[in-house]
């Protein structure tokens, strides 16, 4: 009879020991397990942002903090703030755009994006977007002039009532 306790006795003692010992794919666990680079810490940056009042006739500025990894992502993140408003009386310009990219070569900032059907506006709107867009990347002083790319091609117009000036130059 005392053998047989023992037996079970490990058994059981095993069939814990390798129950916790694989438990190591539960979400608790993992996340003690991760260790995090000194490097990969987000960078946090208070920016201005634009939106319009709910007739579109007016640009509205707000102050919005963002997060990104690299120096190089804050334009990123800086068009990414256009898309969603920080109030509710208060409306994005481009709420189902895509940002594909915004790349920083000698002082030229190049963004390209992808502009759905349901995010083309009238002239006023468009106009709009492109101050909003202006504001938006001048604020960063490396920024001294900026291209814009539909679907990774150059365009004449966003949405066919302004022309697109090629660059986008900084007035002082």
């Amino acid at each position: 009879m005392r053998i047989i306790k023992t037996v079970l006795l490990c058994a059981i003692t095993g069939s814990l020991l390798s129950i916790i010992g694989c438990g190591g794919n539960s979400p608790d666990s993992t996340a003690l397990t991760r260790i995090e680079s000194p490097g990969a810490e987000k960078k946090e940056e208070q920016i201005k942002t634009y939106y319009v009042n709910e007739d579109v006739t007016e640009l509205i500025q707000m102050k919005t903090t963002v997060h990104y990894d690299k120096e190089t992502d804050k334009y990123l993140a800086a068009l990414n703030a256009l898309k969603k408003s920080p109030k509710e009386s208060l409306y994005s310009l481009c709420p189902n755009t895509t940002f594909l990219s915004a790349q920083l070569e000698s002082r030229q900032l190049t963004i390209d994006l992808h502009l759905p059907e349901v995010d083309r506006m009238g002239a006023s709107g468009e106009g709009l977007l492109l101050e909003a867009l202006s504001k938006a990347l001048f604020q960063f002083n490396e920024v001294d002039t900026f291209e814009v790319l539909v679907d990774g091609g150059e365009v004449d117009s966003l949405m066919g009532h302004y022309d697109l000036p090629s660059p986008f130059v900084r007035q002082e």
